[in-house]
């Protein structure tokens, strides 16, 4: 079997993009399957990881093109790069950058990431003209990937597969910065043509697929890799370490985890940010880290005693699945998940004992000073509910048989 693979985020890209496709890839080349991916160079990248061009196997054959860089816009306004994660207005932003904001939001639909559709489309035809593919994926965010797959699936006919690694009418970005009437007509109108014109649609979340307009549907969890976590092991220390890993996103309210830590003022506490560049101030010491390397982010989430998940608080957001939740439980830290104790994230921390979810920060407290006592008492605080369903082993047969 041949896949070309459609990305915007690969390697050397890092953070939490581009981990379901590098775990994925990595995967079925071991099944057998060849791997043609068609991505950026010198893309708009909300990190580097240079650690992560290693993962990628070397039979995997892998095109390069420059996108056309948006984030220039950014620049001129003395911003080192395109907002990732986020188009949300700051008080404090110039009048020219909230402009820029709302002809982003209103005039560049799906995203501004569409400037690389050209040269994607074009390194795809190079691929299909050399070899037989059987079919080709595009996965998003950035969802304007997808018009690339459209294009190709119109001209030649050929299969054609969807990736949704997050929403796309209804991703959380713009429901905290709602566009006009027109732009949300748009993006739905582009959604459901792309879902109901691809062959298949692989969607990171049951909940997500079932209010995603109809067509050819399949649930892929973005799972967790049993090799990366070898050689891991958890070192106990004096101190009860909370870890926050990743970015805190606009429309992530940490607010009642910071209520609960300042009413417990526990001595042997040690709260600490990895990634974070934006976090509220708080009245207790936290230590900062800045982004690490994958492999380094998993050392961190397997030495120590609770890790937080916190997710976004827009309207219908019952199926976001962080990605990181997966390697969260894999890393058998226990998790305190900041949410309504509702949607499919509470159903898989429940179904596998993972951890605890809550917003109320009565329970949050409660719940972290039960797991210090523990912690006092020198009791196991590991995590031994069954992860194998979210196996990417697991979840490569799922897509091997679709």
């Amino acid at each position: 079997m041949k896949i070309l693979l459609i990305t915007y985020y690969f390697p050397p890209c890092g953070g939490a993009s581009v981990q379901r496709w590098l775990r994925f890839i990595r995967a079925l080349t071991k099944k057998g399957v060849d791997i043609y991916v068609v991505t950026t160079l010198n893309g708009d990248y909300p990190y580097l990881d240079e650690s992560l061009v290693a993962k990628i196997p070397s039979s995997v054959k892998v095109y390069r093109s420059k996108p056309l860089r948006f984030g220039k816009l950014w620049n001129i306004l003395g911003q080192k790069e395109l907002p990732y994660g986020s188009l949300q207005n700051k008080a404090s932003d110039s009048p020219l950058k909230k402009i820029l904001y709302w002809l982003r939001l209103n005039f560049i639909v799906p995203d501004m990431r569409i400037g690389w559709n050209p040269s994607a489309y074009k390194n795809a035809l190079q691929v299909l003209r050399q070899d037989k593919i059987d079919y080709v994926i595009t996965t998003g965010p950035p969802h304007s990937t997808h018009l690339v797959g459209m294009k190709l699936k119109k001209h030649f006919g050929i299969q054609w597969r969807t990736d949704f690694r997050d929403p796309m009418s209804e991703i959380y970005y713009l429901k905290i910065n709602p566009p006009c009437r027109i732009t949300l007509a748009l993006h739905k109108y582009l959604e459901r043509k792309i879902i109901r014109t691809a062959d298949l649609n692989y969607i990171f979340s049951k909940v997500i697929a079932d209010a995603l307009p109809d067509g050819k549907k399949k649930v892929l969890y973005n799972g967790f890799d049993p090799d990366d976590f070898k050689g891991l092991h958890y070192s106990r220390t004096d101190k009860f370490r909370i870890k926050y890993v990743g970015q805190l996103t606009t429309g992530r309210d940490a607010s009642p985890l910071m209520k609960a830590l300042s009413s417990l003022q526990l001595p042997l506490l040690e709260f600490s940010l990895i990634g974070t560049r934006d976090f509220p101030e708080t009245d207790f010491p936290v230590i900062k880290i800045p982004f690490l390397p994958h492999s380094r982010a998993l050392e961190e989430l397997v030495n120590a005693e609770l890790l937080i998940l916190i997710i976004d608080t827009c309207k219908r957001n019952e199926g976001l699945l962080p990605s990181k939740l997966f390697e969260y439980m894999a890393s058998r830290t226990p998790i305190l998940c900041i949410s309504e104790p509702a949607g499919e994230v509470y159903t898989l921390i429940c179904k596998t004992e993972s951890g605890f979810v809550s917003k109320d920060s009565e329970e949050i407290a409660n719940y972290i000073l039960g797991l210090y006592n523990k912690f006092l008492e020198g009791d196991n605080l590991r995590t031994k509910g069954d992860i194998s369903f979210v196996d990417v082993n697991n979840q490569v047969n799922i897509f091997l048989e679709s």
